[in-house]
């Protein structure tokens, strides 16, 4: 369905806050007509780089972190598609015949007194990301409402089997929302750490007075649910810390600072992702640390590349940016070129096309960002799109 976006972006976010419900944002607006403020509890999405959700036909993106008042930052308000409906206060009037296949020009968007409706949560992120036909002179490519990078499965298998997983692949190629897609579709709690370089960031401490302080591992370790525990940058981390991983990986317990306690890997699922096959820093990812040979032993290694479907879906369809990007990826390796052109880079080429900027000025700063002139002039692709005019103007 191809729907004109001349709509502009009629109202503000003044508020972005974690829902009652896990994966739920409420996002409070105001229309620029109005003086009354709209509340939406939206499930959370991820374009790689920013969380989002949808309003009124706007995608209003934001920080995945919390901001120091447990907030998160809006980012950017962008025209998604255009709405014919004014604000319902009740949904009861929509049959479900209605609801479940909608127009996206029928769409209504809900109000402050509309009660939480997780299928009409749903039926709005389903008509965002419905099947749409982008056109070309080409051809027709026709993207499927869901997206599932081509380990899924494996990574499925090997967690049902209660085997922890390491994935590694080049930096934006999707794992953390790969395992983030994973728990939610499993409606599994989801527990997050970055490189650890201390011990407390997996115990916990207690401070002078008493007080402990709960770290996302412990929080996994005490969950009565199923729950899914993710530590990224392994290689980016100290291995005297990965030591105590280790150990509870393969006793089945952890002594925190408040005690031991007993982890049921059945319920508790194990996932590392890093750059590297543990081997060390290389060319590109020069920070990197030998993985211990005892650590890499608790996991099975998942290689995790860019996936060429998902890529057609983030950038909606975008056949000539997906086999550019392609192009360069494949030149730049074989010159040796430490440079990284990943899901990230092509959404902010969408969106700053979307802006109107001029695409010699994307190059530069998106695609081409922190290589010198010299460098980007041995990049040498052959095309004849609009990306590929652009680069040879920029390498002029």
């Amino acid at each position: 369905m191809s729907v004109d976006k001349t709509q502009p972006v009629n109202f503000e976010v003044l508020e972005i806050v974690p829902g009652d419900k896990n994966g739920f944002v409420k996002i409070s607006a105001r229309f620029f007509n109005s003086e009354k403020v709209y509340d939406y509890y939206r499930k959370v999405k991820s374009d790689g780089l920013y969380n989002y959700g949808i309003i009124s036909g706007c995608r209003v993106s934001f920080t995945k972190s919390l901001d120091c008042k447990g907030k998160h930052t809006p980012i950017s308000i962008t025209r998604e598609y255009d709405t014919k409906g004014g604000y319902r206060q009740s949904t009861e009037s929509i049959t479900r015949e209605h609801r479940v296949t909608p127009n996206v020009d029928d769409f209504i968007s809900l109000g402050k007194e509309d009660s939480v409706d997780e299928e009409q949560d749903e039926v709005e992120f389903e008509i965002v990301e419905e099947v749409k036909e982008v056109k070309s002179k080409e051809e027709v490519i026709k993207l499927p409402k869901k997206i599932r990078h081509e380990e899924y499965d494996t990574i499925c298998k090997c967690l049902d089997a209660g085997i922890a997983v390491y994935l590694y692949g080049p930096a934006g190629s999707g794992k953390n929302y790969t395992l983030e897609q994973i728990a939610r579709e499993r409606g599994w709690n989801f527990y997050f750490t970055n490189s650890v370089q201390q011990e407390y960031k997996l115990s916990g401490f207690i401070d002078a007075g008493g007080r402990y302080h709960e770290t996302e591992f412990y929080r996994a370790c005490t969950d009565d649910e199923e729950c899914m525990f993710f530590l990224d940058e392994l290689d980016a981390s100290i291995s005297e810390v990965l030591v105590l991983l280790n150990a509870a990986i393969a006793n089945g317990y952890f002594e925190f600072p408040t005690g031991k306690v007993t982890l049921d890997l059945s319920k508790i699922h194990i996932v590392a992702a890093g750059n590297t096959a543990g081997s060390g820093a290389d060319d590109m990812y020069t920070g990197r640390s030998v993985i211990d040979a005892s650590t890499m032993d608790r996991f099975v290694s998942i290689p995790f590349s860019y996936y060429e479907p998902i890529e057609l879906k983030i950038t909606k369809g975008n056949k000539e940016l997906v086999d550019f990007i392609h192009d360069i990826r494949k030149v730049s390796e074989n010159l040796g070129i430490r440079a990284v052109f990943s899901y990230r880079c092509m959404i902010m080429t969408m969106k700053l096309e979307e802006t109107g900027m001029a695409l010699d000025k994307i190059m530069q700063i998106a695609i081409m960002k922190g290589l010198d002139k010299d460098t980007v002039r041995t990049i040498h692709v052959f095309g004849t799109n609009k990306y590929y005019q652009a680069l040879k103007r920029y390498q002029m």
